[in-house]
């Protein structure tokens, strides 16, 4: 199971980064998640990675400490196990920077949010792939 680790290269903790992609970012929807994304040149580092992201799950929509934090699990689970799909982005030189937003008021089961997860990655990776063509 080599290469199914997450790195800490791959979350996303700059401040200005964070500040860059809300202020720029594409929005996509696919409940319960919402995915913010922009893309950016590759930096040069060792540790070059197709994405580095965020998860975000407000209080105010998921009241209890426990559940935002099994949510939180569940959808870094899921990008974990996925984000495969998003490696032609990596052979084009170019990282996405993602925030993923919780929208629902409730929880859901993990196939739910796998299945949201893999229907945003391969938006995001299609249209990465059209804005790098033209």
């Amino acid at each position: 199971m080599a290469g199914h680790r997450l790195y800490k290269s791959e979350k996303l903790c700059s401040k200005i980064e964070i500040e860059q992609l809300y202020a720029q970012g594409t929005s996509i929807i696919a409940y319960p998640l919402r995915a913010v994304w922009l893309a950016v040149p590759a930096s040069d580092d060792k540790h070059h990675v197709a994405a580095r992201f965020l998860i975000s799950i407000p209080k105010k929509r998921i009241r209890h400490a426990v559940d935002r934090v099994l949510l939180r699990r569940r959808t870094r689970e899921a990008f974990r196990l996925n984000r495969h799909l998003l490696d032609a982005v990596k052979q084009n030189g170019t990282t996405v920077l993602i925030g993923f937003n919780w929208l629902a008021t409730h929880d859901y089961k993990y196939t739910t949010i796998e299945r949201s997860m893999q229907e945003l990655l391969g938006k995001i990776a299609t249209a990465v792939a059209q804005n790098t063509e033209q």
